[in-house]
């Protein structure tokens, strides 16, 4: 697994959902062996992943995972609900995907999967 990330500023007051070494153990764990890109960065999601194929400009799988932000008085139910719910939804969605034949609809189509929802 190649596994990348960014990490912008946030605001005072608020604090990411997911660390990078959380996401890297549990995939890890699953066997998924896809490049990976985290950004984690303030804004309106909180926690979805994007599954891209190979293509005639990437000739490899993709995994693009989006982490962000929450007040700080949110974060520890916020948190919680990301390691035992979302993140294991997220290692079945991809566990799923390239368990599929290379050849299959499934593996030849960009995903996308919702773990947290927005925030209002």
């Amino acid at each position: 697994m190649e596994f990348t990330s960014e990490t912008g500023k946030i605001p005072k007051g608020y604090g990411y959902l997911l660390k990078p070494t959380v996401i890297v153990e549990a995939l890890t764990k699953a066997n998924i062996g896809i490049h990976i890109h985290l950004v984690r960065s303030h804004g309106r999601r909180l926690f979805d992943a994007r599954y891209w194929p190979p293509n005639g400009d990437v000739l490899y799988e993709r995994l693009h995972i989006k982490v962000g932000t929450a007040i700080e008085r949110d974060l520890p139910e916020l948190r919680r609900r990301a390691k035992e719910e979302a993140l294991p939804a997220l290692v079945r969605w991809i566990s799923d995907i390239v368990a599929q034949d290379l050849r299959s609809v499934i593996r030849h189509g960009e995903q996308e999967i919702q773990l947290l929802p927005p925030r209002n």
